[in-house]
């Protein structure tokens, strides 16, 4: 047995566990890979504490809160709402969920182009549109504003197919014994929600809010081919932050500490979730 899983136990250290202790390490140098024959230079935790006193690293964390903040609570409420919808007895309806699934047969990057397309104020199909009912165009990629409801349209956008799925299996697995007996005590389609149906779904809610949560913390693909952070720093997420960081300006010892102190946020957040998770399995 051993020998079979050796294989597998060598692939895992070498691209995953190697890589996380060395990062780790690096994060207690200090070290600019930009300067030729330079040293690590051996600083502690002075890159965490640094980070907390780096504008750029707190703003950047902020913008991803905000961006999780808004992104996952749309996509669950709107993906609910279709959830329901597909898996209702709607004659014909059954033929549109193949629809549903087309933003996720195209990869971040291919999405990230064709929202930059999409978006253009000049020959995008979205302004395209909108002067067509008599609206002004608009400069969704330039103005900051503008920019970070761009990328969160985008994002659930993809995303939302996800959710709906995934809480449509759920649906689906519920008993239709305990509805049909709401039936016959006069229960009306509110209190069968919010008394059966949503309690019931409670472990794949939490599911979804924790993949979803992981998701959009880490979005990194579209955003790099949508806006780039830009305009200034306004769409600047604090994977595309760390990202230029490590791989732009080469500031290592930087980078991976604030990689690891974002790692200890999205840790924490998933543990709550799990929890719930755990605590429904359980009960």
């Amino acid at each position: 047995m051993i020998l079979f899983l050796t294989p597998a136990i060598v692939v895992l250290v070498v691209t995953s566990i190697f890589p996380l202790v060395y990062s780790l390490v690096l994060s207690a140098f200090q070290w600019n890979m930009l300067m030729p024959l330079s040293v690590p230079k051996y600083t502690g935790l002075a890159n965490y504490a640094r980070a907390f006193q780096d504008h750029e690293f707190t703003g950047a964390l902020s913008r991803t809160l905000l961006y999780v903040l808004i992104a996952v609570p749309a996509e669950f409420l709107l993906g609910l709402a279709i959830a329901f919808l597909v898996t209702s007895r709607i004659r014909g309806l059954p033929a549109y969920r193949v629809a549903l699934l087309m933003p996720l047969m195209m990869t971040p990057v291919v999405v990230g182009v064709l929202w930059r397309f999409l978006l253009n104020p000049e020959y995008g199909v979205v302004d395209f549109v909108i002067r067509g009912f008599g609206g002004p165009a608009v400069t969704w990629l330039a103005a900051r504003n503008t920019a970070f409801a761009s990328i969160l349209i985008v994002e659930i956008w993809q995303q939302l197919p996800v959710v709906i799925f995934i809480l449509a299996a759920g649906i689906s697995s519920l008993p239709d014994s305990i509805f049909e007996a709401a039936d016959i005590d006069g229960a009306t389609r509110w209190q069968r929600l919010r008394l059966l149906t949503l309690p019931l779904l409670r472990p794949v809610i939490a599911v979804v809010l924790l993949l979803r949560i992981m998701d959009c913390f880490k979005v990194f693909d579209a955003l790099y081919t949508l806006t780039y952070g830009g305009p200034g720093s306004s769409t600047e997420l604090i994977s595309l932050f760390i990202y230029k960081q490590g791989l732009k300006f080469f500031q290592v010892g930087r980078a991976t500490s604030m990689s690891w102190l974002f790692l200890v946020v999205v840790f924490v957040i998933s543990m709550f979730f799990m929890r719930q998770v755990w605590k429904e399995q359980s009960n």
